[in-house]
């Protein structure tokens, strides 16, 4: 049970945000269905998910082994 549930304590922006995520959502799967996986090195678990274009580095907290990640940048489209 997440700690602060948005969906009781503001409706209003919950369903804002959902709607914005939803069609991300939709715009992604429509333009490719390109996904990387970005897993932890130490425990293989899923850490993200990244689609299709140019992503910079970034720096993760494993959610399963609580590791700090590193990941260098990736770029990919379809050939």
């Amino acid at each position: 049970m997440p700690r602060y549930n948005i969906r009781t304590e503001n409706p209003v922006r919950y369903a804002q945000v959902k709607a914005e995520q939803d069609r991300l959502r939709a715009e992604c799967a429509r333009s490719s269905s390109i996904t990387l996986a970005r897993l932890c090195p130490y425990c293989d678990h899923k850490i993200e998910i990244l689609s299709r274009g140019t992503h910079g580095y970034s720096f993760i907290k494993c959610p399963n082994c609580g590791e700090n990640v590193g990941f260098p940048p990736v770029s990919f489209r379809r050939a």
